[in-house]
């Protein structure tokens, strides 16, 4: 908080004494004063300034100017309270450099002071115009003292010392200035002393006091005298605004101003604007708000001489009165802040027949939003073809960043209704419906109809303003600032002198019955200024209504309501009903069937939406709403998007509204087509419109030929349905790790009232309030008569339904997740079929109590919404059929149709009669089936059988294979080599030689042989020994013949004995046949050892459980 005063104050010890009791008497509640000021801090209205002068100096390359304020204040010290606050003025962007208060006596003069210690006091004496300062000070008039702090001295002396002059005066006596609740306050004296004499009482004695109540005049009243230092900010300054100084100030009825302002560069003179060249000196455009009236000089003002000014743009000061440079000078009427602008002069471009008297405002950013709202069809009168669609336009602007480098303030700002390829016209006596923001006075349509000046003998004060016109309150006591038939200067006078010269092609002028004012008019060629405005007659309601929609409207702005940088914003709306007709084409000209708007006969035209834009902006974007608001119709409304062939462009294609939708298009705007599904043309079509708007013929096709086995169907009139729709849907899975399921539909319905269009269109609506995401859906084939068709689809996201697409509305409060259609212009038997899979996350229910569960559970059930086709046209008859499912338990059906059966194979749904947008609610609740669960379990039990198994047989090898290994270990251990006893000993060799004899026998069957011979068989065997050699040699015996009841041949030998243990050698190896030997026998288990064994497959067995328990469990923890 800045200090109210740099200057020291007197620290002598004074002695006062208490005011009188009437200067503390409060005003009742039933006075007519003004209400006084409590001492709590209470702030309440009080008029004490009674004069005000403020002067000031701005130089260049500052951001702000040094404002002296003076004031003279006046305290009815009945209404008030001793060190109290009395608010002055607001405080706004100002700042306190230093302030001093100083008393006055009843005839405002001041007590004596030094103009050394304290300039401020002095010039605030000489700005305020009060007589010379008293010989007296005031501690000699009141008898105080500086030196003691008791009563007052009579005996002092008369007049003070020059010491005792030059101090300041305590502030308990003078009060001072602060600020205070965001204004800028006086702080009032703590102490107001008594007169010593008769001579300087003012009021009444203490006995005339107490007999009676003073008059107003009689009142006792406390002056002073108050200089502030200010420092003022710039609100703005150029380029693109003027140098704008907004300096607050108290209510007062005397006021005066003295600015002093640095002189233009010389590079101004270029900018200057044509009348100014009359004048060699150099100045500024200057306005004031309030006016300022300029003192008397002898020098004209430059304003006498400028003609070219708009009307509130004229200077109100020039260089006169100040040598080093320009200012403003004069009184000005009481006002919260008065706002100074000066700007270098403009140069006026004169536009024959479109003065107004404004200049147009600069705008650097512009965001609309426009509402169109289709009503229906009409017919244009001034077109004898042309049908348009009559639409409720809504236009809401908001505009950043208003400029203007000039000083007017009252300007305009151009809109116009733009409509490419179409004509815009009233519907019945239609007009504009325009409000505004802060800073909005009113607006105007277009340029003047007619350039032809009426009669000067027309009265101007008799031609009033449109009823829609308004001018604010605020303009009152200002310059004119619009067309004369807006406002009325109330000082200006009739006067010959103002008025216009005769125009040249007008035969005869009179100034009878004329009734010209001071803002009297000029030709329309110029711009009008102060005292120069249009001649032409002002805008009649009728001729506002008679201009055409897309006559550019201008608003009115007062740019002192709407002050840079925070309040720069300025915001309006535009309303009406209009007409939109297609411009005639060449084609139509040359005498082509005509088409119209809904395309009952033919390709329709898109008409662009008008769009309002908002001429002098820098960047505009604008967005556009389409409604439809066609009562008791069965039209529709196609949109477009801006660009692309609506024939040929699958991209073109935005959207199809029914009654009561919307959405939005983007900054491109977009076109409409409105098409009526109540009517079909009963005559085939044998010419067909392109884009290009040329006729062609139409060459037959395949289709066409076979339509026309059907003569008799084209020349009634048909009902507009379907007359039947079968539907089957199959559930393909059900993923419990995901949480997602798939089904496939297919639905047949028989088209053939369709054969004339050329798309089978339909949607699949969802409940506003599900809380599912949106399904995918996924179009897998669609033919029509066995053909291949196309299909396409928009897909609504419902994520962003203020940024993207909105979502189709319907009546009943469905909403449209998409919205196909089925290219059926091949159709020639009837049957359209169509297949799409979707894939939808659907809500985990549980079957008992039908609440959401975490998918953790192993009894969830699953609520899956199903999607079916809903048709923009009646349906004769519907039926949903259901596949039978395998590998559910059971499964529960919710819908809306209201017959069903259950047949063998899976449920069956019919309703008949269907309304057009009638959607088909189904829900189906999934129990996952036990069989399924049964063959899961009955495999995984296989399996783990087998595993068990092979791991059994396993352990149990190996188990055995250790035994023997461990046998064989031992055994091995039980042979030591002893390399030192017979290891290198010669080998023998032992031959056991065995000679066997065959006796010859004689019998009947062997005589019949010649010659029997006896046979010797002899056979040697080798054995080799490491000690020593052994000879068996078998013993030979006598042979003896041989009987039949002996074998053939009898080798008896003998075995030498074999050795007993004892004599065994150590070193030799046990018998191969003894090594290879593998007893099966367990009579000889370890127990240690099969426990351990078993312990280690009790383990691994254990380890193969926890896996098989996860692979079962997963994706979710084993319990």
């Amino acid at each position: 908080m800045p200090v109210p005063t740099n200057l020291p104050r007197s620290t002598y010890p004074l002695t006062t004494t208490p005011a009188r009791a009437m200067h503390f008497r409060t005003s009742s509640n039933q006075s007519s004063s003004s209400p006084t000021i409590t001492p709590a801090g209470n702030q309440h209205k009080l008029n004490v300034v009674t004069r005000l002068a403020v002067e000031g100096k701005a130089k260049q390359g500052e951001d702000g100017v040094s404002i002296k304020m003076y004031l003279k204040i006046s305290l009815p010290l009945d209404s008030i309270t001793p060190g109290s606050t009395i608010p002055l003025f607001p405080e706004e962007n100002v700042k306190i450099l230093t302030s001093q208060v100083h008393p006055i006596d009843s005839n405002s003069v001041p007590y004596n002071f030094s103009s050394t210690v304290s300039p401020l006091l002095h010039n605030a004496a000489r700005a305020l115009n009060l007589p010379a300062r008293s010989s007296k000070t005031f501690y000699s008039v009141f008898h105080l003292s500086n030196s003691s702090s008791n009563a007052s001295s009579k005996h002092s002396s008369e007049y003070d010392t020059d010491e005792e002059g030059s101090l300041p005066i305590d502030d308990k006596y003078t009060g001072h200035i602060l600020v205070s609740g965001y204004s800028i306050s006086y702080v009032l004296p703590k102490v107001f002393p008594s007169h010593g004499s008769d001579a300087d009482i003012e009021g009444l004695s203490r006995a005339t006091s107490k007999t009676r109540r003073p008059s107003i005049g009689e009142r006792s009243s406390a002056h002073f005298m108050a200089a502030i230092d200010l420092w003022v900010p710039y609100i703005s300054r150029p380029p693109r605004s003027p140098f704008l100084l907004s300096i607050p100030t108290p209510r007062c009825l005397h006021n005066h101003i003295k600015l002093r302002i640095f002189p233009p560069s010389n590079a101004s003179n270029s900018f200057a604007s044509l009348s100014s060249f009359e004048e060699d000196g150099v100045s500024w455009d200057l306005t004031s708000d309030p006016h300022v009236t300029r003192s008397a000089h002898k020098r004209p003002s430059r304003s006498n001489s400028y003609t070219h000014f708009a009307d509130d743009e004229s200077s109100d000061s020039s260089t006169a009165g100040f040598s080093d440079g320009c200012g403003i000078q004069g009184t000005f009427p009481s006002a919260e802040h008065i706002r100074l602008r000066w700007a270098k002069p403009l140069k006026t471009v004169d536009i024959p027949g479109s003065s107004d008297g404004r200049r147009r405002v600069g705008v650097k950013e512009v965001k609309g939003e426009m509402v169109c709202r289709v009503r229906g069809k009409m017919r244009n009168p001034e077109i004898c073809e042309g049908e348009g669609v009559v639409m409720s336009v809504e236009y809401k602007g908001t505009c950043k960043g208003l400029w203007f480098s000039g000083v007017a303030t009252l300007l305009g700002m151009d809109v116009s209704l733009e409509s490419k390829g179409s004509d815009v016209s009233w519907v019945g006596d239609g007009h504009w419906e325009v409000s505004g923001g802060t800073g909005y006075t009113g607006f105007d349509v277009g340029p003047l109809a007619s350039t032809q000046p009426v009669s000067r003998t027309s009265s101007l004060e008799s031609s009033s303003s449109p009823p829609h016109i308004h001018i604010s309150p605020a303009n009152e006591g200002k310059k004119p600032g619009g067309l004369i038939s807006r406002t009325v200067s109330t000082s200006s006078t009739s006067s010959l002198l103002r008025a216009p010269l005769p125009v040249q092609n007008v035969a005869d002028y009179s100034f009878e019955g004329s009734t010209i004012t001071l803002a009297s008019s000029s030709p329309p060629e110029t711009m009008s200024s102060i005292s120069s405005l249009p001649t032409s007659a002002p805008i009649s309601s009728q001729s506002s209504q008679a201009r055409s929609p897309g006559a550019p409207i201008t608003l009115h702005i007062n740019m002192n309501e709407i002050l840079p940088p925070a309040k720069n914003i300025f915001t309006f709306t535009i309303s009406g009903t209009i007409l939109v007709t297609p411009r005639t084409t060449v084609g139509r000209l040359n005498g082509s069937p005509h088409h119209s708007i809904d395309g009952a006969s033919g390709d329709p035209e898109p008409l662009v939406l008008p769009r309002f834009t908002v001429l002098a902006a820098d960047t505009e974007s604008t967005s556009i709403v389409v409604r439809h608001d066609i009562e008791g119709s069965t039209t529709t409304v196609e949109v477009y998007n801006s660009t692309g062939d609506i024939y040929r462009d699958a991209q073109a294609r935005k959207t199809v509204l029914q009654k009561g939708g919307f959405t939005r298009c983007g900054e491109e705007g977009g076109r409409i087509v409105l098409r009526s599904l109540g009517q079909i043309n009963g005559s085939l079509a044998s010419q067909s419109k392109p884009p290009s708007g040329k006729t062609i013929s139409h060459v037959p096709s395949q289709s066409s030929l076979a339509r026309g086995t059907y003569p008799l169907w084209s020349k009634r009139q048909v009902p507009l349905m379907i007359p039947s729709v079968s539907a089957t849907v199959t559930i393909l899975t059900v993923d419990r790790s995901t949480s997602c399921c798939s089904y496939a539909v297919r639905f047949v319905l028989n088209a053939s009232a369709l054969r004339d269009f050329e798309w089978l269109e339909f949607g699949f609506a969802k409940a506003p309030n599900s809380s599912t995401p949106t399904p995918d859906i996924q179009f897998v084939a669609a033919t029509v008569d066995e053909i291949p068709a196309t299909v396409k689809t928009n897909v609504v996201a419902q994520k962003e339904p203020s940024e993207a697409a909105i979502a189709f509305e319907r009546p009943n409060g469905k909403f449209f997740v998409s919205w196909a259609k089925v290219n059926v212009s091949c159709l020639v038997g009837g049957t359209v079929m169509v297949d799409y899979v979707v894939k939808e996350k659907p809500e985990i229910v549980h079957p008992s109590h039908g609440q959401q569960k975490g998918k953790a559970c192993a009894r969830d059930a699953y609520l899956l919404h199903l999607l079916l086709p809903t048709f923009p046209v009646p349906v004769g008859r519907l039926e949903v059929i259901f596949d039978s499912t395998f590998g559910f338990d059971s499964y529960s059906l919710q819908t809306n149709l209201k017959h069903r059966q259950v047949p063998h194979n899976g449920h069956r749904l019919l309703e008949y009669s269907l309304q057009e947008y009638f959607s088909p609610e189904l829900s189906m609740t999934i129990h996952p089936g036990s069989s399924l669960k049964a063959s899961s379990s009955r495999r995984l039990g296989y399996f783990f059988s087998l595993t068990c198994i092979f791991l059994f047989l396993s352990i149990l090898g190996l188990f055995c294979l250790g035994l023997e290994m461990r046998r064989l270990t031992r055994s091995v251990e039980g042979y030591s080599i002893d390399k030192g006893t017979g290891w290198n000993d010669v080998l023998t060799t032992v031959t056991v030689t065995t000679t066997v004899y065959g006796a010859t026998a004689t019998r009947r069957s062997v005589e019949r042989s010649p010659t029997h011979s006896s046979v010797i068989h002899t056979s040697d065997i080798t054995l080799t020994s490491l000690h020593e050699e052994n000879t068996f040699t078998s013993p030979t015996g006598t042979p003896s013949p041989l009987s039949r009841a002996d074998p053939l041949l009898d080798i008896p030998l003998s075995q030498p004995p074999s050795p007993s243990p004892s004599s065994a050698d150590p070193y030799e190896f046990p018998p191969f046949r003894d090594l290879l030997a593998l007893p099966w026998s367990i009579t000889g288990l370890d127990v240690n050892t099969l426990r351990n064994t078993l312990q280690k497959a009790a383990r691994t067995m254990e380890r193969v459980w926890q896996m098989f328990r996860k692979v079962y469990h997963y994706p979710l923890d084993d319990p």
